[in-house]
């Protein structure tokens, strides 16, 4: 299982820094590894695929003078370099967050939130772009009184009407928390008319939906929240919802799958949706994966985890996408619970392919030199996934993040053509799982290996200096490691995870 690590790369102008790191072209399938960093804190919260094989990509970016975010669009294109990008901020508005983007007719249609006066006139924000990033229309919805919106994501249904959940959230003095969430629902046309919603006022403490997915006989829809006050335990809930939002059932998840839940459908009788939570005996802190009926009733299960005391999290907004046969499950490896966006840890994005029975294809993690947090996924048309987060390093930078982009293939690799030549054979690690014995087969010369703990102690350092080294590890304990190759210039060309029998 390979780990593809990125050297640390911050700008030192005030302009959009992009810079391909990787990339191949080959087998009818693109990959790439992007860092986009500027001055300002950025987050990249949803991505979609346009007809042309381009990626754009909506968010937040922060006012250098009032630290209030403005709309934040960046379209690259199908080898990752970049097209355009277009920020949104108005002068009577402290916050504008976009939070959704959907490709349909040849535009762009995003949804959002705007605040004019915290924090009593939050409103619904709609926007239609054209292929340049032009807006064509905009339009605002008003919400109850002193709630403002703090997450959403959409789909294009049946009706192609935009179906938007999420929640909003409200000051409480009464209760123990000062602020408590509450869900929503909320349609209208592609022409940004209004058509019906629903804001619930609930009695848990915290109550949100996080996705919303269409019955398959098209009869309403399903979304998928979590509910916690003091007084119960916590949970993932589902809410069963006609067209109209004029009837709402609510339903327990199985095995108590929650926190930042994605949906998807796999057939039109099976659900796959993932999350935090999970069943007692599975491992805490891992990412749950689980397909039920349309009726709620669990099929398959299965969890993921990079092992040790590291903790997973799922991504936040898009943890689970589907194109044809393929289905991808990410989340973020070794989330800090405590310092979500501005940790000192390393961590990854943590991406597995599976089945349809929920059990692995591959798995793979991404990253690991600074702190990275997954927001998306998104499955692509050539058969391969594209993730999106934010890159934190924290000797470098202070409350500013970077966007993080990596699109790999069918089986989950960057291909390295900056490092192994076409005519010469990779760096094999092996056997993997191994025992006593460790080998590094390579074409190399003069390199390093390293191999560290989980908790990030270096445990075995040596050289290579022929074409197959024999590494013993009798001393180790079983469990996993991560293993860094490094040139003669020091700099990192492979790292990857070998497991200890």
């Amino acid at each position: 299982m390979k780990i593809s690590k990125t050297s640390r790369l911050i700008s030192p102008i005030n302009t959009i820094l992009l810079i391909v790191l990787f990339g191949f072209q080959g087998y009818g399938q693109i990959t790439f590894e992007k860092i986009i960093s500027r001055d300002e804190d950025q987050r990249i919260h949803q991505v979609i695929e346009d007809n042309n094989g381009n990626f754009v990509l909506a968010g937040r970016i922060n006012d250098l003078e009032t630290s209030f975010p403005a709309g934040y669009i960046i379209k690259i294109d199908s080898l990752g370099n970049f097209i355009q990008e277009k920020i949104i901020q108005y002068s009577d508005t402290n916050t504008q967050i976009l939070y959704n983007i959907h490709f349909f007719n040849n535009n762009y249609y995003i949804l959002g939130s705007r605040q004019f006066n915290y924090p009593d006139s939050t409103r619904l924000w709609y926007l239609k772009l054209s292929p340049n990033l032009e807006i064509i229309s905009e339009k605002y919805y008003k919400i109850p009184d002193s709630k403002w919106v703090s997450y959403m994501n959409s789909i294009i249904d049946s009706d192609t009407n935009i179906v938007v959940t999420g929640y909003t959230t409200r000051i409480d003095t009464s209760g123990p928390f000062p602020y408590n969430s509450d869900p929503f629902f909320f349609k209208f046309s592609l022409a940004g008319d209004s058509i019906n919603s629903n804001f619930i006022t609930s009695e848990y403490h915290l109550s949100m939906s996080y996705d919303i997915i269409e019955k398959y006989n098209q009869t309403g829809y399903y979304s998928y929240g979590f509910k916690y006050t003091s007084s119960i335990s916590a949970g993932g809930q589902r809410f069963d919802l006609t067209k109209q939002f004029d009837s709402l059932d609510i339903q327990e998840v199985p095995y108590n799958i929650s926190l930042y839940t994605s949906s998807a459908k796999i057939n039109d009788s099976t659900i796959i949706i993932s999350g935090g939570g999970g069943p007692m005996s599975t491992p805490s802190y891992s990412l749950n994966v689980l397909s039920t009926t349309m009726d709620n009733i669990p099929v398959d299960y299965n969890y993921f985890k990079i092992g040790g005391n590291m903790r997973d999290y799922t991504a936040m907004y898009q943890g689970v996408s589907k194109y044809g046969d393929n289905i991808f499950v990410g989340g973020t490896s070794n989330f800090d619970y405590a310092n979500p966006f501005w940790s000192n840890f390393d961590s990854w994005f943590h991406l597995i392919k599976i089945n349809p029975d929920i059990s692995p294809i591959w798995e793979y993690w991404y990253g690991g030199d600074a702190y990275y947090h997954l927001y998306s996924i998104l499955a692509t048309n050539d058969g391969g996934c594209l993730m999106v987060g934010n890159r934190y390093d924290y000797e470098t930078q202070d409350m500013e993040r970077d966007i993080y982009i990596v699109k790999v293939n069918s089986d989950g690799l960057i291909v390295w053509t900056q490092e192994i030549q076409i005519d010469k054979e990779p760096t094999t690690v092996y056997p993997n799982p191994g025992t006593n014995l460790l080998n590094i087969k390579t074409n190399n010369k003069e390199l390093g290996i390293e191999l560290i703990n989980i908790n990030g102690q270096v445990v075995i350092k040596q050289i290579v200096n022929n074409n197959l080294k024999t590494i013993n590890t009798e001393s180790l304990q079983s469990g996993m490691y991560f293993f860094r190759l490094i040139d003669k210039k020091s700099k990192t060309i492979e790292t990857g995870k070998w497991i200890k029998k």
